[in-house]
């Protein structure tokens, strides 16, 4: 359960939209296919990097992974050092810019580029990745206005002109001006279109932007990814032959989830697992470094007879449009986990008296509240993963404060403890205003220090516990004992809390980090970048307690 998103991740996450519609061409495009254009107007358009070589008179486009050489006068070119032969020899026109047929550029660059009106560039309604550098290139320019023309009237409503009007800052202040494009790669999933755009910057390592459209073609949200290398490791109890999967949605095509539905092979009904993710935007993996907590839970359970469904967060999928200012756990987690119950229960390959719910970190302490507003009492139980069982404002601080503790042990220079301890006073003033009881949900301080005022006291001094404390349906309560988010502490609270209730199993497992993954070495949350899977033996457990809770 990392740090709550700061205001500059919000706003990093805020940008753009697109109508391939407004960009597409109307009759009598293929007409114009074939005329010339500036060569450097086309790649302008497309935030390609072109540089002159007056001694060859040669011009050179890098757009992703194309490198295209153009020569003056002649119809050789060359492609990634690959000849390409040109319908016609390039020509300087009168303003001394080499032009070269548009059916040339698209075949070169791996683009569907149109001429609209005088010169115009302009693009088919199927070309999501070129669209998709365009809208990058217009927003770092600063042309919100350009931006907002291709946003969905949902990303509208959540992101006004004045927000995108910051973007081009914000983007500048992570990444420094947006320099190269690499490469681009387009997935698509029940509900977007997603086109992720990777840059070099002069900052130094690369960086991506996943841009999302809806399926009319429309610009409808973005998210910036941390971590682009994928270093994980299928575990050994994987045998994608016990099982199928398959993408599914959870709610509407608008606002809905994609997810991924996993089912043993074999005759049903099985009993089925709702995964909740913890905090921060995850996606349905729960992917973190080279661990995909979820995916392991996915196919080690289903070896077990067991289905699972996991689904994109929805401030992964709908990053943008989780900025709104109400923005509370309901619209984040609750709401969510529910309706995926509520998916679940009308299909005839799962037992709809066996539907659990399996929450990690902020999803395990939120567990008590799903149950709670399961109102058809679907649920026939839970496991709450790494579940804070202290305020989650208080755990935070206790983060913080042993991350200092971490660094005086590691012999950091001054300058960075100073950091650490800056961070442990702003958040101690984040406090004093959360446990302020004049200020809450309906009376927010006027300058509140940090993002989601309403987030923060909407969730004040919960614990979970409180309310499960009352609660009937059985709970399988299991912690890592080398987690340095939430330690082991948070077992014993809700022991402490529970001591009443007898339909509670407890697990404390050794050597498993935040994640579930075992670290020998005392976790930092920097070995979260290794390889790591979800020991058997938590699958095993995990297994014959939903087996035997009915």
């Amino acid at each position: 359960m990392g740090v709550k998103r700061t205001i500059s991740t919000l706003a990093a996450a805020v940008l753009l939209t697109t109508t391939f519609a407004q960009a597409a061409m109307a009759d009598g495009t293929n007409a114009v296919s074939n005329q010339r254009i500036p060569l450097r107007q086309a790649a302008d358009w497309l935030g390609a990097k072109v540089t002159w070589d007056a001694k060859n008179k040669a011009a050179s486009v890098t757009y992703g992974e194309q490198e295209w050489t153009v020569f003056l006068g002649k119809t050789d070119s060359k492609l990634n050092q690959q000849p390409l032969q040109l319908s016609n020899a390039a020509i300087m026109n009168d303003q001394q810019m080499l032009e070269v047929q548009l059916h040339d550029i698209n075949k070169a660059l791996n683009t569907q580029l149109n001429l609209k009106g005088e010169g115009t560039v302009d693009l088919t309604s199927s070309d999501a990745k070129t669209l998709a550098s365009h809208i990058i290139k217009a927003l770092v320019e600063g042309n919100a206005e350009e931006v907002q023309s291709y946003m969905s009237d949902t990303l509208k409503t959540s992101i006004p002109l004045s927000t995108l009007q910051l973007m081009q800052q914000q983007l500048k202040a992570m990444y420094g001006n947006v320099d190269q494009l690499l490469n681009q790669a387009e997935t698509t999933n029940a509900i977007h279109n997603n086109v992720r755009l990777m840059y070099s910057g002069p900052l130094g390592a690369p960086f991506a932007i996943d841009v999302r459209f809806n399926h009319a073609g429309q610009l409808d949200d973005m998210f910036f990814p941390t971590s682009l290398v994928d270093t994980y490791k299928a575990p050994d109890y994987d045998h994608p032959d016990r099982y199928a999967e398959e993408e599914v949605l959870i709610g509407d095509k608008t606002l809905g989830l994609p997810g991924t539905l996993t089912v043993p092979k074999g005759d049903g009904p099985f009993p089925v697992v709702v995964l909740v993710h913890g905090s921060g935007p995850n996606d349905r993996n729960e992917t973190i470094g080279g661990g995909k907590t979820f995916r392991d839970l996915a196919v080690g359970l289903a070896n077990e007879g067991i289905a699972v469904l996991r689904y994109d967060k929805r401030t992964y999928e709908h990053n943008l449009k989780s900025m709104a200012p109400t923005f509370t756990v309901q619209e984040e987690t609750t709401n969510d986990a529910i309706a995926a119950v509520e998916m679940l229960k009308s299909d005839q390959r799962f037992n709809p008296k066996q539907i659990y719910v399996l929450g990690h970190s902020q999803g395990g302490m939120l567990v008590p509240r799903i149950i709670e507003q399961d109102r058809n009492h679907d649920i026939a139980g839970a496991l709450i993963f790494a579940g804070p069982s202290e305020p989650l404002e208080d755990v935070m601080l206790v983060q913080f404060q042993q991350g200092l503790e971490r660094a005086k042990k590691a012999g950091a220079p001054q300058e960075v403890l100073a950091q650490y301890e800056a961070q442990i006073e702003s958040w101690k003033q984040v406090l004093a205003l959360l446990k302020d009881p004049q200020y809450s949900v309906d009376n927010i301080p006027p300058k509140f220090p940090t993002a989601n005022a309403v987030w923060w006291y909407d969730l004040r001094n919960y614990k979970g516990q409180e309310i499960a404390k009352n609660q009937t349906l059985p709970l399988f309560i299991a912690q890592g004992d080398n987690d340095v988010q939430v330690n082991a502490s948070h077992l014993d609270g809700w022991k402490k809390g529970l001591a009443s209730r007898t339909n509670v199993e407890y697990k404390l497992y050794p050597k498993l980090n935040h994640l579930f993954v075992p670290s020998d070495q005392p976790s930092t949350g920097s070995e979260y970048m290794l390889p790591g899977n979800v020991p058997s033996e938590v699958i095993t457990d995990v297994a014959k307690w939903v087996k035997s809770t009915k």
